[in-house]
């Protein structure tokens, strides 16, 4: 005999995927956007558990879909992938940053500030925790689960553009809470830069053989970069002009990777076939 809410969910899993995102999400936020949030303690929990809403719905469609929960999370311990690839989750943001400092200061003459560099010693601590709470959790559910299923139906590219359409509009109610990461950064250019974004975690993904636990380290990094912007500091990265530089470089990383791999899969080699029930 057929359950229904399964027989639904197998059906419709990212579409379900998103809606209890959103649900978990934004209810743990409807507060901070109904009275304008602050800087504080309150504020920033509520943001944290916020932030558990993909890889908690994820967790939750894969168990009531009947597929494996264990291997979904199994993908977080894949380790095992070529160096490059570390490299870039590591690497590459704080790259996408150096060169936006660099257009900033020789092509639009902005002032060379290396201060942010002093808290290099602290960087390992800031993102071990961005790793664990402040986004890289995140990634059970954006690439994890979404990606995976999306992939089974439709290119890579037009999965990384719906996976990174709904990872934007998850962020949006953060944009009207003060004690936010968001709150100061120009929308137009962080809509551009997430989406583009999207490829490049498509990109790694794929390449890497399917690792959650890279995209996790990527997102981590992408997190953290912006604070060593060296072009007047992090405060000077939330201006249109700080951020509209970034984002010109992250859009420029994803048309190039669309331009070597093709829109198909993104990334050299097959596209990862992801835990049980993916291919629904």
């Amino acid at each position: 005999m057929s359950n229904p809410v399964r027989d639904l969910l197998r059906r419709r899993p990212v579409v379900a995927f998103f809606a209890l995102t959103y649900l978990f999400s934004w209810t743990a936020w409807a507060p901070l956007v109904a009275t304008g949030g602050s800087a504080d303690v309150g504020t920033t929990l509520l943001i944290l558990v916020g932030g558990f809403g993909p890889a908690i719905s994820a967790a939750v469609v894969t168990w009531a879909a009947g597929d494996s929960v264990r291997a979904w999370a199994g993908q977080i311990l894949q380790w095992r992938v070529p160096a490059r690839y570390w490299a870039a989750a590591l690497l590459l943001p704080a790259g996408f940053v150096a060169v936006a400092s660099a257009l900033d200061v020789l092509a639009l003459g902005g002032a060379f500030d290396p201060v942010p560099l002093g808290s290099l010693a602290t960087y390992p601590l800031t993102l071990a925790f961005v790793f664990l709470v402040g986004g890289g959790n995140e990634e059970p559910g954006w690439r994890g689960f979404a990606l995976p299923r999306l992939q089974a139906r439709h290119s890579a590219l037009v999965a990384s553009l719906v996976v990174g359409v709904g990872w934007l509009v998850w962020h949006l109610p953060l944009f009207a809470v003060p004690g936010s990461a968001q709150a100061a950064l120009p929308l137009p250019f962080y809509a551009v830069a997430v989406v583009a974004e999207s490829v490049v975690f498509t990109w790694l993904y794929n390449g890497s053989g399917g690792s959650v636990l890279l995209a996790m380290v990527l997102h981590a990094s992408v997190n953290n970069a912006p604070n060593f912007y060296l072009a007047g500091g992090p405060s000077a990265i939330t201006t249109a002009r700080g951020y509209g530089l970034v984002t010109l470089v992250v859009v420029a990383i994803a048309v190039s990777i669309l331009i070597v791999h093709g829109p198909e899969r993104l990334a050299p080699g097959p596209i990862p076939r992801g835990p049980p029930g993916s291919d629904s």
